[in-house]
C-alpha cells in the first residue's frame, strides 16, 4: 500500500457548506451576530450573488432543515435582504463590499451597522443624510419613505388628485405632492412608474418632476417611468412637453422620449398596447431578452429571480402575463425552454 499522503476530496455538498461557513466567518458586516445568524446571512449572500448553483440550493435546504432556529435565522436574514436588496440589480449582499462606491457622508451612512430587532431590520442612519439617495437603491430613500403615496411589490393604486387629474401608480412607486409653482400643479415621481390623465376641464397645467427633468401637460394622458438612472416619458393621448436642463421637446400621442442626468434622447414611436399594458394588469413582452424580462418581473414580486445559467440570456420572450399571477411566467419558461426553476424561501428563485 502506498504510504504517501492521499488528499481526500470533500463531497460537493460539504464543499458548498464549508464555503458558506468561511464566508460567514469573514464578513465584517455580520460580526455582531451569532454563528447561526452569520451563516444565514452568508446563505443570503450566496443565493443572491448570481453565482449560486443547484448544488448550493440543495445544500442550503439541508442547512435550513436542521432546526426551527435555522429556518427562523434565514427568514430574518431574508427579511433584511428584502428591505435593503430589492433594487432590481444583481448586487452583492454584503453592505461592506459597497464601501468603495461611497465617500464622505455617504460612506458614514452606508457603513452603519444593520441591526435585527424582533425579526425586523432597521438601519441606523445619520440625521444629516436625510436628503441622501441610497447608493444603487439598496433600500428606500428618505424621500420614498416620506412620500405622500407609495405602493409595494405587486401593488397598483388609482388616485384622483382633483376633479381634473387622475393618476395610476404601478408596483414599487412613490410620489410626492409638491407646492404649486405659479399657475402649475406639481407632482414628483420619486421612483417607479405612474400614468397621469387630465380632463378638458383642467384649468392649469400639471407638471410631473422626475430626476433632472419634468413633464408638463394640459390635456393629455401620459406615462412617466423612473427606474435606476433613466426617466422614460410616454405620451398615450394628446401631447406633453418634456423639459430637461434647458432643452424642451414636444412628445405627441404614441411617442416616447427618455432622459438621464446628462442627456435627452430622440423621440421614438411606441406601441401603446405594450407600454400601457400594466394599467390593465398585464405585462406584454415582444422578442424581449430574458434578462430584461426577469428585471421587469422582479418589480412585481417579493423576493427575487436570478438567472444562474448564462446560456439562458439569449432566449427571447414573447407573451402576455397577468401581474396578479406573475409567477406563472416561471411555468411558461419551463415549458417553452426547459428552464429549471428552483424555488427557495424568501421568494428567491434560481433559473438554470
Amino acid at each position: 500500500m502506498d504510504k504517501r499522503t492521499t488528499r481526500l476530496r470533500r463531497p460537493p455538498m460539504a464543499r458548498a457548506a464549508r464555503q458558506v461557513r468561511m464566508t460567514s466567518e469573514g464578513s465584517k458586516s455580520t460580526m455582531g451576530l451569532g454563528a447561526m445568524e452569520r451563516e444565514a446571512h452568508a446563505w443570503v449572500r450566496r443565493l443572491t450573488s448570481g453565482d449560486a448553483t443547484v448544488e448550493d440550493a440543495d445544500t442550503f435546504q439541508l442547512w435550513r432543515r436542521q432546526s426551527a432556529a435555522h429556518a427562523i435565522a434565514f427568514a430574518n436574514a431574508s427579511k433584511l435582504w428584502e428591505t435593503v436588496g430589492n433594487a432590481g440589480h444583481n448586487l452583492r449582499y454584503d453592505p461592506a463590499s459597497l464601501g468603495a462606491l461611497l465617500d464622505g457622508e455617504a460612506r458614514r451612512v452606508m457603513t452603519r451597522r444593520l441591526v435585527l430587532r424582533g425579526g425586523l431590520a432597521t438601519a441606523a442612519v445619520a440625521a444629516g443624510a436625510v436628503a441622501l439617495r441610497p447608493p444603487l437603491e439598496l433600500w428606500p430613500s428618505w424621500s420614498e419613505l416620506a412620500a405622500d403615496y407609495r405602493t409595494g411589490a405587486g401593488e397598483q393604486r388609482k388616485l384622483a388628485l382633483s376633479d381634473s387629474v387622475s393618476i395610476n401608480l404601478d408596483s414599487r412607486t412613490s410620489i410626492a405632492l409638491r407646492p404649486d409653482h405659479g399657475d402649475t400643479s406639481r407632482i414628483e415621481l420619486i421612483t417607479g412608474q405612474a400614468s397621469i390623465a387630465t380632463t378638458p376641464q383642467l384649468s392649469r397645467p400639471v407638471t410631473v418632476i422626475a430626476s433632472s427633468g419634468q413633464t408638463v401637460a394640459t390635456q393629455a394622458s401620459f406615462d412617466v417611468r423612473y427606474l435606476g438612472a433613466e426617466v422614460r416619458v410616454t405620451c398615450l393621448g394628446g401631447e406633453v412637453r418634456v423639459e430637461h436642463q434647458g432643452n424642451a421637446r414636444t412628445v405627441r400621442e404614441r411617442q416616447q422620449i427618455a432622459y438621464d442626468e446628462r442627456r435627452l434622447s430622440d423621440i421614438v414611436a411606441i406601441d401603446p398596447a405594450v407600454e400601457a399594458a400594466w394599467q390593465e394588469g398585464l405585462l406584454v413582452f415582444r422578442y424581449t431578452p430574458l434578462p430584461k424580462v426577469v428585471e421587469e418581473v422582479n418589480r412585481y414580486r417579493s423576493g427575487r429571480i436570478f438567472i444562474v445559467n448564462a446560456e439562458l440570456n439569449a432566449h427571447l420572450i414573447n407573451g402576455r402575463f397577468h401581474i396578479d399571477r406573475i409567477d406563472e411566467i416561471l411555468l411558461q419558461l419551463e415549458q417553452a425552454f426547459g428552464v429549471k426553476a428552483k424555488t427557495l424561501p424568501g421568494g428567491i428563485v434560481l433559473l438554470s
